[in-house]
């Protein structure tokens, strides 16, 4: 009889266990790194290995130390385990500061595979820290290398040109995307010329204030005409219909922009000088 029991017991047990082994839960959730308020440093120009868990959040932040200017982020061997969403993905979010709140999110590009972020083109500052919210519907593990980008300048950092002295810049020139920033001061009131030698297509807009915003106002609003080597003759504000040039010791504000259909990094000498 005692036997018995002893065997009744064994069964009991046995029997627990297997069931506790087949609801065994064998999904691999991955680890997160970083937090928003210690977020993982990256450095521009080196690769970091990382991941994020399932349904979790890894942040990371890197700082424009290459100048202002377009950067992008590169993920490379981009893996995605135990996704529990059809399309499986990785979402990237850039933002302006370290609150990573929705005011300051600027772009939010999904990956399936290896892929380059541009983060929608725009224009970083230099020497300033920006910060990335990485989220995978699964387990994912990657590769993060932070460049930057082909576009020169910001609204807050333009690059400064000299005049009569040709600048060898650089732009994404992508349709209504991708824009570089300079400034100029004048010497005298007088027209100004623009002289470039760009092979693709690339337009400009003159301004007379550091936010970009005031179009510096006459016949064509002081546009280029959209096109290769491109030239136009900043001739300033109308005044009783005729030109008045722009004005004396001024500083200005130029933007060039892309016009390509396609993805593409274009380079141009660029020449701003007084017409008299």
């Amino acid at each position: 009889m005692k036997k018995l029991f002893y065997f009744i017991i064994i069964l009991i047990f046995g029997a627990c266990s297997v069931t506790t082994e087949e609801t065994e839960d064998n999904t691999n959730y991955g680890t997160n790194e970083g937090s928003a308020s210690s977020p993982t440093e990256l450095t521009v120009g080196t690769a970091k290995s990382g991941s994020v868990g399932r349904s979790g959040y890894s942040y990371y932040k890197f700082t424009t130390t290459s100048g202002a200017g377009s950067y992008k982020l590169a993920i490379s061997s981009l893996s995605i385990t135990d996704s529990w969403y059809s399309a499986a993905s990785m979402w990237t979010q850039i933002y302006s500061n370290s609150g990573y709140t929705s005011s300051s999110r600027f772009d939010s590009e999904s990956c399936l595979a290896d892929c380059i972020l541009y983060f929608d083109y725009d224009s970083l500052d230099n020497n300033t820290s920006y910060y990335l919210q990485m989220y995978g519907y699964g387990a994912v593990s990657y590769s993060l290398t932070v460049s930057k980008g082909g576009s020169e300048g910001s609204k807050s950092n333009p690059v400064e040109l000299t005049l009569s002295t040709a600048h060898s810049g650089t732009i994404d020139n992508l349709n209504y995307y991708g824009d570089s920033y300079y400034k100029f001061t004048t010497s005298a009131a007088d027209n100004y010329t623009l002289v470039m030698t760009n092979s693709d297509s690339l337009d400009c807009q003159l301004y007379s204030d550091s936010a970009f915003s005031s179009s510096v106002t006459y016949s064509s609003y002081n546009d280029c005409t959209v096109g290769t080597n491109l030239s136009e003759t900043f001739t300033g504000a109308a005044s009783s219909g005729s030109s008045s040039g722009l004005s004396a010791n001024t500083v200005y504000y130029l933007n060039i922009d892309g016009k390509s259909s396609t993805v593409k990094t274009t380079t141009y000498s660029i020449t701003v000088a007084p017409e008299g």
